[in-house]
């Protein structure tokens, strides 16, 4: 994702698309991460080693300037959002800075990050913006899956506890609460579990879902519900479960065999998440360190409530 220009007072915070950096050769993301190994225990990650690829002075930029890019980072999410948020990471990304955030404001929880030039340490005034761009609503997409959690709260947490009632058995572990804060963007994740909901631009973010975020319960969920009949929006949200076994001797085959059984007793059991596809993920128990993402190769998926 391209970086959010530093002035933002004479034209509009634009929101580039997601690229795959060129020169990696030229990018330093090994300053202060030569005593982390590439790949650890997914229980024992917290963050350490995480470095996007970036030039050698955008790391130490980032590191520099910390504090003022987490008061951008806040900021943004404040002004664009109508929502607190907490920096919870600054990394050095490309040639700029990447803010990572997690908020829990009135009940909407979810990690997303920014990416910054350099100069938007002196930003000044207002960062609120009006791009409706498919790479802003990306972002608001990230923010909406936070929404989602809220309106469906009790039933995404049966499921965390479903993971977690399940997680001995079938042997697997998820992603650290630090490492999440730390690494993830996706909007919302706990350690089993993240939710990914259809983007919107922020017309319609602040025409159908900004109001919500003072309301009650009840009102809250009548709005949700109003929202995806006056958007259009028909299809499921997905819920993407990322386990790591910790069985090392489990081959493909008996991994097949736990996402199909896992995702069948989903789907059997009572007050899960309505108009939302499941799918389950099972890798091995490592996870890149740089990146943190599933470094296994062959992990294996299974879907539930596809068809619904």
């Amino acid at each position: 994702m391209k970086k959010f220009i530093g002035s933002v007072l004479a034209t509009t915070l634009i929101l580039g698309g997601c690229s795959m950096m060129e020169n990696e050769s030229s990018k330093d993301t090994n300053t202060e991460t030569k005593s982390v190994p590439e790949e650890m225990e997914a229980s024992k990650y917290v963050g350490q080693g995480f470095q996007p690829p970036a030039e050698k002075d955008a790391i130490e930029f980032a590191k520099k300037h910390r504090k003022e890019f987490e008061k951008v980072g806040e900021q943004f999410f404040k002004d664009n959002f109508g929502l607190k948020v907490k920096a919870t990471n600054v990394v050095g990304k490309d040639d700029g800075v990447e803010v990572y955030v997690h908020c829990e404001d009135h009940g909407i929880v979810f990690n997303a990050s920014l990416p910054l030039y350099k100069d938007a340490i002196h930003q000044k005034g207002s960062m609120r913006s009006n791009d409706n761009g498919d790479d802003m609503s990306m972002m608001v997409g990230t923010v909406l899956s936070g929404f989602e959690y809220r309106a469906q709260k009790e039933k995404y947490d049966n499921l965390y506890k479903f993971f977690k009632e399940n997680e001995k058995k079938y042997q697997y572990t998820g992603f650290t609460k630090e490492a999440i804060n730390k690494t993830q963007n996706v909007g919302y994740q706990n350690e089993y579990f993240y939710i990914t909901y259809l983007s919107r631009n922020l017309k319609e973010y602040r025409k159908y879902y900004e109001p919500l975020i003072h309301k009650n319960d009840k009102e809250f969920k009548e709005g949700m519900q109003r929202a995806r009949k006056e958007l259009d929006y028909t299809a499921n949200s997905n819920t993407v479960a990322t386990l790591f076994s910790t069985n090392d001797k489990k081959n493909r085959k008996e991994k097949i065999n736990n996402v199909i059984d896992l995702s069948e007793k989903i789907e059997r059991t009572k007050d899960m998440p309505i108009k939302n596809t499941i799918t389950t993920q099972l890798g091995n128990k490592l996870i890149g360190t740089k990146k943190a993402r599933f470094d296994d190769k062959k992990v294996v998926s299974f879907g539930a409530f596809e068809d619904e």
